[in-house]
């Protein structure tokens, strides 16, 4: 029974008890068809204050999300892996609204005495409306944050005011410091977001490429964080990935490799110019470097405001749990992320489920040069390490998928997407480098075709050129589409067959994204080249990377913020995706104008400032010339 103080406060006769049941769940609907969250009023809950009486004691509310097991009941849903997956079981979240004074035992008793099975409340999902208060951490960050807005208003209206007057006064600052105020310039940097590059090299088409990509893999992530969460009509889901036209969603985890297939590319074609330019003399230590300071100070600041401000910036009935256990991973593992291990240490605490990619891309950028050095300088060793290489991706899946009797690849079934952090697939194999090295290696192979070809002058033959296409447009269906097999609740599930997938389906599409990527760099496909190289694709693509830093607050948000089970059908869920891509891309525009693009811009600046001392150190008279 609940203690005295608690019980008294249920009993007090003013309007609050009566709001106290208002708030609460009477009598949970639509469990048999899987709506297991039954939520009651969360805001009518915690903004409960009883009436100014001296009758009675003041009495506030607490919001608990309780588990209460059904025995002998279970939601008759199925799906391909397991008869009774999705939707399981007789566990129903209940939500119920007591005095703040009620302890966990006393919800727990109180529930269980009112329906009659067994109830279990985990502290972390009862939520208490608390005055805002700030510690010294938050107060620290909301300082550093205030100082970057403050620096960014001013440099934009310097920027402005020199537009305005450019006639009449000349700017008075110091050349360099001007120079550093104008790299964090809105006007500057939205310029430059949407200036159209120069196409010399054909590599406008990546532009596109990773636009595309980036919409569906957000609008992947969507669907997992709403599948995974509370929705009326699970077995909408059920059916829906069952039919081929939704493969591009469920099978979204694919869609990654093409951003590891752009990556392995793009350097290697950035690493074999300069090869030939220093005559093999790179400093790869300074790459290495470089590409640190590019990607770090904006996967900082986000990384900063999981550990110290989002538990702030929300409520709901799942909000304090899921926020919470966020932060927790995140102050534990930060600089796990920092160092881009995060895909093999720290895995148990996990923060940002996305943020093994930016570990998994540095560290193969890290081992590329082994494979590209080589086939610059001795090409048929090259070639053979290539061959080892690609051969050992490919491998490496199909061993320890067949080995571990796992997944062809990551299934999104509802229960086991709720966190994805805590998924036994995602984290023990999917995020691991290991696992996704063959899109990144064709990557580097497709940069070094089109670098010999450009370099050699050399064209394939139309035959060729068909033929390749055909290949390319079977592998990268297959690969694409197959997925819906596994979801069919008739498929049984082989080691073998596993193993075969897990081995080849990434391999089938990098050929055909690399096939697209070689043909339109070089000319190849004109009006594919034309659409992927347009004008509106150049700042989108421009802010991919910082898409992809703030989708998992976006998904967050979304997921514990919800008040009521969504109800689930295909305009609800293309509604869905759109605006969560939109909001993806809102907050990626706020943090590249903020953060990414003033650090770049001074990257640049003392970049370009130590070239002019070498070059001026260089073009010096020596000392013996001098005295002659």
């Amino acid at each position: 029974f609940p203690q005295s103080n608690c019980r008294s406060a249920t009993k007090a006769p003013n309007a609050a008890s009566y709001i106290l049941l208002d708030a609460s769940v009477k009598v949970p609907v639509g469990i048999y068809f899987g709506d297991v969250y039954q939520f009651g009023d969360f805001d009518e809950c915690v903004t409960i204050e009883s009436p100014a009486d001296s009758d009675h004691r003041h009495i506030q509310a607490q919001y608990c999300l309780a588990d209460v097991s059904i025995e002998g009941y279970r939601v008759p849903a199925t799906s391909a892996r397991n008869r009774s997956r999705v939707g399981v079981g007789a566990q129903v979240h209940w939500g119920i609204c007591l005095p703040a004074s009620c302890t966990v035992k006393d919800v727990e008793g109180f529930l269980a005495t009112a329906v009659g099975h067994r109830v279990q409340v985990n502290e972390k999902f009862c939520h208490i409306e608390r005055p805002l208060e700030f510690s010294n951490s938050e107060v620290l960050f909301i300082c550093v944050l205030t100082m970057f807005v403050m620096i960014v208003i001013a440099s934009t209206a310097h920027s402005i005011y020199q537009y305005c007057h450019n006639d009449i006064n000349k700017p008075r600052l110091p050349p360099l410091f001007s120079a550093i105020l104008k790299s964090f310039s809105i006007t500057e940097n939205l310029i430059k977001l949407v200036k159209r590059g120069s196409d010399d090299l054909g590599l406008g088409c990546v532009n596109g490429i990773k636009t595309l990509a980036m919409t569906f893999i957000i609008a992947g992530h969507a669907l997992a964080f709403i599948v995974g969460g509370p929705v009326q009509n699970p077995d909408f889901f059920l059916k829906q990935s069952q039919y081929m036209q939704n493969a591009f969603l469920l099978n979204s985890p694919l869609l990654v490799d093409t951003f590891l297939l752009l990556s392995g590319f793009l350097f290697a074609r950035l690493l074999l110019v300069e090869l030939e330019k220093r005559k093999g003399k790179v400093n790869f230590g300074f790459l290495y470097i470089f590409r640190y300071i590019r990607l770090t100070p904006a996967y900082m600041a986000v990384l900063f405001l999981y550990m110290v401000m989002l538990h702030k910036l929300g409520s709901g009935p799942l909000w304090d749990a899921r926020i919470g256990l966020e932060q927790e991973r995140c102050s534990s593992s930060w600089w796990i992320n920092l160092l881009y291990l995060n895909n093999y240490l720290g895995n148990d605490k996990l923060c940002m489920f996305q943020s093994w990619y930016l570990a998994a891309d540095t560290q193969l950028f890290i081992l590329a040069p082994l494979l590209l050095y080589p086939l610059w300088r001795w090409r048929k060793v090259g070639i053979y390490l290539f061959a080892v290489s690609a051969t050992v991706s490919v491998l490496i899946p199909f061993v320890v998928t067949y080995v571990n009797n796992l997944d062809p690849t990551f299934l999104a079934f509802a229960d086991e997407i709720a966190d994805l952090s805590e998924n036994f697939y995602f984290i023990n194999y999917y995020i691991k480098t290991h696992m996704r090295a063959t899109a990144y290696i064709f990557g580097l192979l497709t940069g070094f075709i089109v670098h010999y070809m450009q370099e050699k002058n050399l064209r394939i033959s139309t035959k060729c050129h068909y033929f390749c296409w055909s290949i390319a447009v079977f592998f990268g269906a297959a690969s694409m589409f197959s997925i819906v097999i596994f979801y069919n609740p008739n498929y049984e599930f082989t080691r073998i067959g596993n193993a075969l997938y897990a081995g080849l389906h990434r391999m089938g599409w990098s050929f055909f994204t690399s096939w697209v990527v070689f043909v339109c760099v070089t000319g190849r496909a004109k009006p594919l080249h034309r659409f992927l190289a347009s004008r509106i694709m150049a700042p989108f693509s421009r802010l991919t990377y910082c898409a992809y830093l703030t989708n998992g607050l976006v998904e967050l948000y979304m997921a514990t913020t919800i008040r009521t089970p969504k109800y689930l059908t295909v305009l609800n869920l293309l509604g869905d995706a759109f605006s969560h891509t939109i909001l993806t891309f809102l907050a990626a525009l706020i943090l590249c104008l903020v953060f990414e693009s003033p650090i770049h811009g001074i990257e640049k600046i003392l970049l370009q400032r130590d070239q002019q001392k070498r070059k001026r150190t260089n073009n010096s008279p020596s000392t013996s010339e001098e005295s002659a």
